[in-house]
């Protein structure tokens, strides 16, 4: 059976690349399979890539994903947990079982103000950025919702010395506002895409502004740097 989604094969054309958050398909190797754990086969990649449809036809945008259960698959792998659309089997289980969402329990300080699994998720996102800025994209633009995935990828990218290169949207943690937050970014990866060159550093999207900041004072938890700074929110 044909498809439905695009699927690049290889990203030497590619200027521009989009980092997404993995979803519950990423256990079966692949993103866009959607209908392995929902009904109605739609998730934030294939929304995405229908957004982006004429972008991707021509090979100009490319996906990746945060995702942790590289930590587990690769424990001593030099690629990080950034998975390109290219290489999704790198983040397949082996039993096939769904991995798990990144719940912000994995991720909160211990009592002793330990972060461990942030600070592994941490390191292995600088390796990722550091392999993604190898590959010399003209513009890196990410969406990534789970608190514990943002405040990880923010440290890495700004520790690699590229947060005034890449453009980092924030949204709030609940799925149920990531389709949303896909829609409205669209307009910048188009930009992007055809030559704009976007000033890098963290965006809240403007319309999810007061549910991110509503969620945002539900978490009690005092972080330690360099993730404290990443955890605050501009007045507006």
């Amino acid at each position: 059976m044909k498809r439905s989604w695009i699927q690049l094969r290889n990203l030497k054309n590619v200027r521009t690349l989009l980092i997404l958050p993995c979803n519950a398909a990423a256990c079966v190797g692949n993103y866009f399979r959607a209908e392995t754990y929902r009904k109605n086969g739609w998730n934030t990649w294939r929304e995405a890539d229908r957004l982006l449809r004429e972008l991707r036809e021509k090979g100009k945008v490319a996906f990746a994903a945060v995702d942790s259960s590289t930590l587990e698959t690769e424990p001593r792998g030099s690629k990080g947990a950034i998975v390109f659309e290219t290489e999704m089997d790198r983040a397949k289980n082996p039993t096939g079982k769904d991995w798990g969402a990144p719940s912000w329990r994995w991720f909160r300080p211990t009592a002793a103000g330990r972060c461990e699994y942030l600070e592994s998720l941490t390191e292995s996102l600088v390796k990722g950025v550091h392999r993604v800025e190898k590959m010399g994209f003209s513009q890196v633009l990410a969406l990534v919702n789970p608190r514990g995935y943002f405040l990880s990828l923010a440290a890495a990218v700004d520790r690699c010395g590229l947060l005034d290169r890449w453009v980092l949207f924030r949204a709030p943690a609940h799925p149920r506002h990531l389709l949303s937050a896909v829609r409205q970014i669209t307009p910048f990866v188009y930009a992007a895409a055809e030559g704009k060159k976007l000033k890098g550093g963290i965006y809240p999207i403007p319309a999810l502004y007061p549910f991110l900041k509503k969620e945002n004072k539900a978490y009690k938890d005092s972080l330690p740097k360099p993730w404290k700074k990443y955890s605050s929110l501009p007045s507006r």
